[in-house]
């Protein structure tokens, strides 16, 4: 991947590039559901997670592109689309809060607090899980306590799992796919562009951390500034419809106050 030319590229250019990591997501998924068909379960297991890594890989994608130029430019592009657990994580994340653009903005802001932990600790879990396993599906190793790992241990529950979430993840990345909804990429909501913003600023602040762990941190770092944000603004126009009201009670009653001789 040439990180500087994504940073260059034109915004129809990385709608494409995003679409088409969609597209191969889905292809990923596919040859999961095959392979877990013909009851190669490790196979599909880690097909069913790089698929899940593809469907993460786009929607950072879809923040580069709602994005304005000069903070994509000085944005951890990097960070975006190569750390995997950041990926798996933001798949899972589209997974579990079943959103399509532009809508994901409008639920994270509207979660009660402890709804959110509760998404993000999930969320976190799974990666944990995800990135695990994605290897054991490929590779055999050898555990802490000198057990020889192989990939035929992976179960069948846990094959049904990864495709379920594989499977929720592609259906929120279904907007994006279609060419008739993703017009609203060309003028974004003011929310996404928003959410794009606290997600580089967490992304820069996290620093080159690789864990599972520490890419849920960023994520929930992101998510935090994108509803603080969202709370000052909202509470802005409250403010200032107050203060017009005081205004005016003050002026009604500097009027009533004068009277004649």
């Amino acid at each position: 991947m040439d990180l500087s030319a994504v940073k260059a590229a034109a915004r129809p250019e990385l709608v494409g590039y995003a679409a088409a990591a969609a597209d191969n997501a889905m292809d990923l998924l596919d040859d999961a559901e095959l392979l877990s068909g013909a009851g190669r379960r490790a196979r599909a297991y880690s097909a069913a997670v790089l698929a899940i890594e593809e469907f993460g890989k786009a929607a950072g994608l879809l923040a580069l592109v709602v994005m304005p130029e000069g903070l994509r430019a000085g944005s951890p592009v990097r960070r975006m689309l190569e750390w995997h657990q950041l990926k798996q994580a933001g798949g899972l994340l589209m997974a579990v809060v079943h959103f399509g653009p532009p809508g994901l903005p409008a639920k994270l802001a509207a979660l009660p607090d402890s709804e959110l932990a509760r998404i993000l600790t999930m969320t976190e879990a799974l990666a944990q899980d995800a990135d695990r396993l994605k290897l054991r599906g490929l590779y055999v190793d050898m555990d802490k306590r000198g057990r020889i790992r192989r990939p035929s241990e992976v179960t069948d529950l846990e094959v049904a799992e990864q495709l379920a979430w594989a499977r929720q993840a592609a259906w929120s990345a279904s907007l994006l796919r279609d060419p008739g909804d993703r017009a609203w990429l060309c003028d974004p909501p003011a929310e996404v562009v928003e959410l794009s913003r606290a997600l580089v600023g967490a992304l820069t602040e996290a620093g080159d951390a690789g864990s599972p762990k520490a890419a849920s941190a960023a994520m929930l770092e992101a998510v935090c500034k994108f509803r603080q944000q969202m709370a000052a603004s909202d509470a802005e126009p409250r403010r200032r419809r107050e203060q017009q009201a005081d205004a005016g009670t003050t002026k009604n009653s500097g009027s009533k106050a004068v009277t004649g001789p």
